[in-house]
């Protein structure tokens, strides 16, 4: 994450976006937190939250549409999503086991982020959670164009659809056990 910063430092193209508030981002400091405690709270989030969105993010890059393929920061999104989506695969096949008791937490901290980024996006003109457009070229810019700023009322739909069989298989495999 402090690598992603230094180019656009170097050449002075930094600015408030950059800023390590997108979702992706937020998960390589659950990852860190993770690596260093086994923190079964950062798993969570990493297993509910990371995974999902980073997998969305490497189907509907976004980021495609503003630079070219072998951009420095192309690659940076393409290989942070990639590695998000590897690590997550790796707590379940290492025996991390979903909990859906332990969403209330994931929940609770993902709705605290959201708040610090609703904030930083009304204070520096941003984007950070997709909460000031869908953008274009993902879901929720479609969304956006034909419901408007109720795409965010979608936030919820869309996490109990990736939820459901996210909680249920597994639980449903360990039952079979």
């Amino acid at each position: 994450e402090l690598f992603k910063d230094i180019v656009p430092i170097a050449t002075g193209q930094w600015n408030w976006a950059f800023l390590p508030l997108h979702i992706c981002s937020i998960s390589i400091f659950a990852i860190i937190a993770h690596a260093l405690t086994r923190s079964s709270i950062a798993a969570e989030f990493l297993y509910a939250v990371s995974l999902p969105t980073a997998a969305m993010a490497l189907v509907f890059p976004n980021w495609t549409a503003m630079l070219p393929c072998c951009n420095y920061e192309s690659i940076h999104s393409f290989s942070i999503h990639g590695l998000i989506v590897i690590y997550t695969a790796m707590l379940l096949y290492g025996g991390f086991r979903p909990s859906a008791g332990r969403l209330r937490y994931v929940v609770a901290i993902f709705l605290a982020l959201a708040a610090v980024a609703y904030a930083a996006n009304a204070a520096f003109g941003t984007n950070f959670f997709f909460l000031s457009s869908g953008d274009e070229g993902n879901p929720l810019g479609l969304l956006e164009r034909y419901i408007g700023k109720g795409y965010l009322i979608a936030f919820p739909v869309i996490a109990a659809i990736c939820w459901l069989p996210m909680y249920m298989v597994p639980a449903h495999l360990e039952k079979r056990r």
